[in-house]
């Protein structure tokens, strides 16, 4: 039986008040957001609260300023987001850590506006591996946690509900991406033909998180690093190596 609206949290009501304004579905939230129809019905009947990097998506699917009230359920703080600097095109790969430098003290709304046409990417503290070999480590990103939340152009996210960012260690991407770099990642994007030829993160149970260019070749698909000393890694196993996602783009961290 559902709960009665008196008893509802505020947050139930917030995510019921989301699907009417997009009229979706509960099954089509479930979709955009990769969990089930089973979980958003306990949400919106106040049964279970959702997770920090949940909330981060409702806030990129919700519409100004309604998304910050989700962002602040993930524990942001508006008043201190490290907001991209939006003078370069989406085309523009390669870009210095200073562009998603803390503008302070503006206010989150002041920055994104009232179009909604920025997106809030959880920074996870998840290291991908660009080592010669990969760590023997078991890796839950249910367990990950988000260190900062960096906010990009709307138009750099396809998928914006569906964006990570995550580190990267290693030498195996220079000097495309340089050791150190933060990658972002479209994680809707995990058909391996759309995939040939970009780059892209696939994940391991046992091995965590490898970057490297997709390949589809005569059944096989590989892993090429871009630091020709490094080997193509075999990943034609499905069950053991999945596709995490497409990397759109980078962010340089500088030395010196």
């Amino acid at each position: 039986m559902a709960l009665k609206s008196h008893s509802s949290p505020e947050w139930a009501g917030r995510i019921r008040r989301l699907l009417r304004d997009l009229q979706l579905t509960q099954a089509g939230l479930a979709e955009r957001l990769g969990v089930s129809p089973a979980t958003v019905s306990r949400w919106i009947q106040g049964r279970i609260e959702p997770t920090a990097q949940t909330y981060v998506a409702l806030g990129n699917l919700a519409h100004a300023p309604e998304n910050l009230y989700f962002w602040e359920r993930a524990g942001m703080d508006p008043s201190g987001l490290p907001v991209a600097s939006f003078d370069r095109t989406a085309s523009s790969l390669r870009m210095n850590l200073r562009d998603l430098q803390l503008i302070a003290p503006a206010r989150v709304s002041q920055v994104l506006g009232e179009s909604g046409s920025a997106v809030a990417i959880p920074l996870l503290n998840v290291t991908a591996w660009g080592d010669r070999i990969a760590p023997q480590q078991n890796v839950s990103l249910s367990q990950a946690k988000i260190e900062t939340i960096l906010v990009a152009p709307l138009e750099w996210c396809p998928h914006p509900e569906q964006m990570i960012a995550m580190h990267l260690a290693g030498d195996s991407m220079d000097p495309v991406i340089p050791p150190g770099s933060i990658v972002f990642v479209d994680t809707a994007i995990t058909d391996r033909d759309r995939l040939h030829q970009k780059l892209a993160v696939v994940s391991h149970r046992d091995q965590g998180f490898k970057v490297a260019r997709f390949q589809r070749l005569q059944g096989t698909d590989l892993m090429v690093s871009a630091n020709r000393r490094y080997l193509p890694l075999d990943v034609s196993n499905a069950s053991r190596w999945r596709i995490f996602g497409e990397v759109l783009w980078w962010i340089v961290r500088e030395t010196g």
